[in-house]
């Protein structure tokens, strides 16, 4: 049976030696194992270090996971599988965080501040892989859906390799943890092919564990690099509105917040 890699997995980590680990292991047990893995251990901006990873890719297929999620076994075989689609140039399923770890998320720790996030920044339908009108993501979405998606889970992304490299992978401006430079470049790709969609899946689903080892550490020191992140992206591709200037004002007091430990 030909063996060659049709995928190449890249996972960027630092100082997460035991999630690391437990996601390897989940690699290690996938029904299809056509595929090369790539750890990126540089300490350097994250959108740098997915780059470095995709120029030694040479397999038709790239994957991007965090080094803090578990694939079950059928993962890979689900992206592969979407692939097959001669007009999907990417591909994603969910992410679902068990409930042992929400505490490591805002948004789940403080049900108030969740409750108006809702009312104010996010669709009734919850779709994934779709930005509001506001301008943002939706938290917990209908993780059933299937279809296209206007960009892919951050830490669960796949792509033709051709079709990334050919808009330059991702955009190094987007500085530290890289947060909002994913879908900065799904809208690239939507841009330079018209006629490729991105694909979600259900089947294509991941664990995620979120670390607060490792590099969640930079988060707090961050958040105006972060801040800044949103507002290159947000000025880049979400349409002005009452309620994105207002999700904007929302992010700055939020950022304000973690910089100063508001939010334990």
């Amino acid at each position: 049976m030909d063996q060659t890699p049709l995928a190449s997995i890249g996972i960027p980590t630092l100082n997460r030696k035991e999630e690391l680990n437990a996601c390897l292991a989940s690699l290690s047990r996938q029904t299809e194992t056509r595929f090369d893995i790539h750890l990126i251990t540089d300490d350097a901006p994250l959108a740098v270090c997915r780059n470095r990873g995709l120029r030694k890719v040479r397999t038709p297929v790239v994957c991007f996971l965090d080094d803090d999620v578990i694939c079950p076994p059928s993962w890979m075989a689900s992206v592969l599988n979407a692939f097959e689609s001669p007009t999907v140039s990417g591909v994603s399923g969910p992410s679902r965080i068990p409930s042992l770890y929400r505490k490591h998320r805002v948004l789940y720790r403080y049900r108030k501040l969740r409750k108006l996030y809702d009312f104010f920044f996010v669709n009734p339908e919850r779709r994934p892989g779709h930005l509001t009108p506001a301008g943002t993501f939706v938290p917990d979405p209908d993780w059933r859906y299937e279809g296209q998606v206007e960009f892919l889970e951050a830490c669960n992304m796949s792509f033709r390799t051709e079709a990334l490299k050919t808009i330059g992978g991702f955009d190094e401006a987007y500085g530290g943890i890289g947060d909002w430079s994913e879908p900065d470049c799904a809208f690239r790709l939507h841009q330079a092919f018209p006629s490729q969609h991105l694909w979600f899946s259900p089947a294509a689903g991941v664990e995620h564990r979120p670390s607060q080892s490792g590099a969640f550490a930079k988060r707090r020191p961050q958040s105006w690099i972060r801040l800044h992140n949103y507002e290159r992206f947000a000025d880049r591709w979400v349409r002005s509105s009452v309620r994105h200037d207002l999700y904007r004002l929302f992010l700055r007091t939020y950022y304000t917040g973690v910089y100063y430990g508001w939010w334990g």
